[in-house]
């Protein structure tokens, strides 16, 4: 699990890190051109950059590869279209020229792809560099009630968590013999079933152990005050770039049109590219 980490983005106010939130995900679900989403990936790598996780939250990715792999694949070999190349090559006897990989297929699996990790990239962040207690402020300072603040808060946590614990799992499962990556789509689906078993049974397991250790601890009883102090010049900064980032989304959304990939035409035109 990333644990808390210190530097810039450690006194953002946790609330201004919900509108990063918020914003991403509807940039993320907005965009559907590769350029803008790698658009939206460098703006969230520049905050990791800039917050100084860059590398620590990069090292806790690496149990989502496998799943990158297989969802790439599927895509490219399920999606109709224009073939591109074959996993298996021509030359190949008797079984050469099968599992054609098409082009609409790549580009869709590249596509959800990076939709995949603008999505996790900044739920890592805002968990490696925020507090519990400031994450519950900020959801009760929503209004939301503080058992589902919780639930959240913990379901965030869980995230960079499982993300490790599956890269655990699969190293296991390889040191077993067991194959990841059969032939076919139903084959590489197979494959994931001893890696989401055991990890299913760990998440239930583990929330089990949470909630009777939170009983214990009376933590029902307990009441948190929602009181933050007061938003530092960064926070107001970084609240500007949500806003422009949030706006820049929705303008796409309502006017049909990829605002990010005209201005990479525009500025690509400018520089006689």
């Amino acid at each position: 699990m990333i644990t808390e980490l210190f530097g810039p983005l450690r006194g953002i106010d946790a609330r201004v890190k919900l509108a990063w939130l918020l914003a991403t995900f509807v940039a993320g679900v907005v965009y559907t051109s590769i350029p803008s989403l790698l658009v939206v990936l460098a703006t969230i790598a520049a905050v990791a950059i800039f917050g100084r996780v860059f590398i620590p939250v990069v090292v806790k990715l690496k149990g989502l590869w496998l799943i990158v792999i297989v969802i790439g694949l599927i895509f490219s070999l399920t999606v109709g279209g224009e073939t591109w190349f074959y996993l298996i090559p021509t030359w190949v006897p008797w079984i050469g020229g099968s599992l054609a990989v098409s082009r609409e297929g790549t580009i869709l699996g590249i596509i959800s792809v990076l939709r995949m990790f603008v999505f996790v990239l900044p739920v890592l962040l805002m968990v490696a560099t925020t507090s519990n207690s400031d994450m519950l402020r900020a959801f009760m300072f929503l209004r939301m009630p503080m058992e589902f603040a919780l639930m959240i808060v913990l379901a965030l946590n869980f995230v960079p968590l499982y993300i490790d614990e599956m890269g655990r799992i699969a190293d296991a499962q390889r040191a077993r013999a067991h194959s990841l990556m059969d032939k076919g789509a139903l084959g590489k689906m197979r494959g994931m079933i001893p890696i989401f078993v055991p990890l299913t049974l760990n998440a239930v397991d583990r929330a089990d152990t949470i909630g009777k250790v939170l009983e214990i601890r009376g933590f029902s009883r307990r009441r948190f005050s929602i009181e933050f102090d007061t938003p530092s010049t960064a926070s107001w900064l970084f609240l500007a770039f949500c806003g422009l980032l949030l706006a820049v989304a929705l303008a796409s959304a309502l006017l049909k049109q990829d605002l990010i990939l005209n201005g990479l035409h525009s500025l690509a035109a400018s520089l006689g590219l």
